[in-house]
């Protein structure tokens, strides 16, 4: 969806991934999110001079053990979504062999390393079930970047369709879950 609003005119998405909980699909707090909806609107359709969305990627250049990606939609600058260093990329060299990595934001860039990975190739950014523990990047209007992936290797190996996902468990009683529901804590959008 996220290449999709980049390509085709008069769309956008609302990314949603700071809203949501460890066990519904859809998020209780949907304030948020039509306010997200609302600014793309406000941008696209009548032409106010607002930022849209969070930090869209838009490349990576390898330098050496890093990667340098570099981001649009970044307002007025990126930040970490609470103190802290972001720690929600996840860097691989060409063993497909993925590392949580150290990032640091750089202007409109985010620099990408690890230790474990001498010769990157690859990065993805929010790329689990429910990034709900990490520390995501945002711009300083309070918009999220979206998750995202710079390989295009297959998410899955058909010859081991075994694939083990770590899920959160679910209550026993799911009505309790909601109505003990806590919202995320995640930065305030300024527009």
């Amino acid at each position: 969806m996220r290449l999709v609003s980049m390509e085709m005119p008069h769309t956008g998405m609302a990314v949603g991934i700071d809203c949501g909980d460890p066990f519904a699909l859809h998020p209780q707090n949907k304030k948020p999110i039509g306010i997200r909806h609302a600014y793309l609107a406000l941008k696209e359709v009548y032409g106010k001079d607002i930022v849209p969305c969070g930090p869209r990627y838009l490349s990576q250049k390898i330098e050496g053990s890093k990667i340098a990606l570099e981001f649009d939609s970044i307002g007025s600058g990126m930040m970490a979504a609470k103190p802290g260093k972001l720690d929600a990329f996840a860097i691989a060299g060409a063993d497909k062999k993925w590392h949580w990595a150290d990032a640091e934001i750089a202007g409109n860039k985010v620099i990408v390393s690890s230790k474990a990975v001498p010769t990157p190739v690859a990065v993805r950014y929010a790329w689990a079930m429910n990034p709900s523990q990490r520390n995501l990047l945002y711009n300083k209007e309070g918009l999220p970047a979206s998750p995202f992936r710079t390989d295009t290797w297959p998410l899955f190996d058909p010859e081991k369709p075994d694939v083990t996902v770590e899920k959160p468990e679910k209550p026993d009683d799911t009505r309790d879950a909601k109505r003990n529901y806590q919202d995320w804590e995640r930065p305030q959008m300024t527009q």
